[in-house]
């Protein structure tokens, strides 16, 4: 028997045909759809296409400064400025009373009452003197009043030195008085003491 063609076949081969068209159509509509998407997103010209260029292209070499700076900053604190140099205050040790005084000027005697129309001395063992310090001995009566002032002036550095401070007692009545003793304007210590 002899097969006869029923046009089938060229049915089928239409077929294949007709999708093999589609497909190719459907690719060109969805390349042209593609293309035209991205022009649409494309604006500007080419001016602003290399200002954007160069921009970019300047971001990259300063982010890595950034991020530098930005470490740096995180865990290292500035650096301070220093300070001026301190002067060590001096330190007293001992602060007498007396009429006389040894060599070293060093307190020959220690007395709590002195008598009209003598000398007196304050007298202050300090440790740390520098060059250009005053030590200043201000004496009051009982109630505060200054009555006068001896000061000695600091010529040199000292480690330990005993600085007298004279007042001659005149013009006083009988009574209970007090000398401070300062280095520059700090107070280091005061003594009570009695006229006769």
């Amino acid at each position: 028997m002899r097969l006869v063609d029923t046009g089938r076949r060229q049915s089928l081969h239409s077929r294949l045909i007709r999708r093999g068209s589609l497909r190719t159509i459907s690719c060109s509509i969805s390349t042209l759809l593609l293309v035209g998407m991205l022009a649409g997103c494309s604006t500007g010209d080419v001016d602003e296409s290399r200002r954007a260029e160069t921009r970019e292209a300047t971001r990259g070499a300063i982010l890595p400064d950034v991020q530098a700076t930005k470490i740096v900053e995180e865990f290292f604190p500035p650096t301070g400025t220093p300070g001026p140099t301190r002067t060590p205050l001096p330190t007293l040790a001992t602060l007498t009373l007396a009429t006389r005084l040894q060599a070293d000027n060093s307190p020959a005697n220690e007395v709590g009452s002195v008598n009209r129309g003598e000398g007196v001395y304050a007298v202050a063992e300090i440790y740390g003197l520098s060059t250009g310090q005053t030590v200043t001995g201000i004496w009051t009566t009982s109630d505060g009043a200054e009555i006068t002032r001896s000061t000695v002036n600091v010529d040199r550095s000292l480690d330990a030195a005993w600085v007298p401070l004279e007042w001659n007692v005149s013009g006083v009545g009988s009574g209970t008085y007090a000398v401070y003793v300062y280095v520059d304007d700090v107070l280091m210590n005061s003594l009570i003491f009695t006229v006769n």
